[in-house]
């Protein structure tokens, strides 16, 4: 939900200014200026609406940075990699360095999530095939360095980046939320068998990914999806958005309806690409993969809880935690590491 404007707020981002940043947009002058704060996500990141007024109701979005960048800002830098990939992104009107300002084109308020709720099974289906579409966009075209540099090309999701997920979730889960202790040798072991999942992680193929791809990230504007927070994007399996979507610990979706997806990513990733694609070894990567994103999911929900003080991703463990347990179960190779998250987290 969105919340009043604070009068901090409104010192910082004053109304001559933003009427003359607005003419600079619009090519007109305008009236009636609203600012109202947003419910951000889960970054230090804050979002405002400016409603204002020329010949119609008109809005963008400021996003306001947590840090100020001396060089090129990754956000920037992906947007317009994604843009020229096709990738339906915001617009980008105008960047205030000095401030920390970026005015952004306004997707709305309509997430998938929201968008999908009392949809019927059409419906569902069609949205989630659009949103695999993009993605294998993004993944494919989006990973052809012909296409133009991206500052994600630098970045993957390589061992040590995996691990530091895991490790920030022991911290923050089972240390911080559970208020658990681990004696050392099973600490050692755990992260054994952490390291373990997270190296054949990494050495699968690379492709360009979003990193955020869920049902909060992707917006419904008229009826099209729109996608947002792709400023983290880095290199990594395939599986890594896929699972985003799929596993997603706001919007459930049925394990048979799961599976069809999986089969239309891999059917239109084979015509594609023209190869074809191993399923059994594609759905078991997936599930580790899935395992890893969801573990990671979970030391974010516990460090906004013990932190931020931030609730509103309690309710979202549950069925996280209940999609890392189902694909532990799957697989004889993850019974070690099974049974430590069973014992300590699970």
């Amino acid at each position: 939900m969105n919340k009043p404007l604070s009068s901090i707020v409104l010192k910082e981002i004053e109304e001559r200014y933003l009427f003359g940043i607005l003419k600079n947009i619009t090519g007109e002058r305008v009236g009636g200026i609203s600012l109202t704060m947003l419910r951000g996500d889960a970054s230090d990141r804050r979002y405002f609406r400016v409603g204002y007024k020329t010949q119609t109701p008109n809005s963008v979005i400021i996003m306001v940075l947590s840090n100020h960048y001396n060089g090129e800002l990754p956000f920037i830098n992906v947007q317009q990699h994604l843009k020229r990939c096709g990738v339906p992104v915001p617009e980008i009107y105008h960047y205030d360095k000095e401030r920390g300002f970026l005015f952004l084109e306004d997707c709305g308020d309509t997430t998938l999530e929201e968008w999908l709720k009392g949809k019927d099974i059409a419906v569902i289906k069609e949205y989630y095939k659009k949103a695999i579409d993009s993605l294998l966009n993004i993944q494919i075209k989006g990973s052809d360095g012909n296409i133009g540099d991206c500052i994600a090309f630098g970045l993957k999701f390589d061992v040590e980046k995996l691990m530091w997920e895991m490790n920030f979730m022991i911290e923050h889960a089972i240390f911080g939320l559970l208020g658990r202790r681990i004696d050392d040798g099973e600490l050692d072991i755990m992260r054994e068998y952490l390291l373990d999942l997270c190296s054949i992680l990494s050495n699968q193929k690379q492709y360009l990914n979003h990193r955020d791809y869920h049902s909060r990230n992707i917006m419904v504007k008229d009826g099209k999806l729109m996608f947002l927070d792709f400023q983290d994007a880095r290199m990594g399996p395939c599986q890594y958005d896929l699972a985003s979507l799929l596993k997603d610990s706001y919007t459930i979706l049925d394990d048979k309806l799961v599976d069809k997806f999986i089969e239309y990513y891999i059917g239109s990733k084979e015509k594609m690409e023209g190869e074809t694609i191993n399923r059994p070894e594609f759905i078991r990567i997936f599930d580790y993969m899935s395992i890893q994103r969801n573990l990671k999911a979970i030391g974010t929900f516990a460090y906004q809880k013990t932190v931020k003080g931030n609730d509103r991703y309690m309710e979202s463990i549950p069925p996280t935690l209940k999609y890392i347990k189902t694909n532990l179960e799957k697989y004889e190779a993850l019974s070690g590491l099974k049974g430590l998250l069973y014992k300590y987290l699970l």
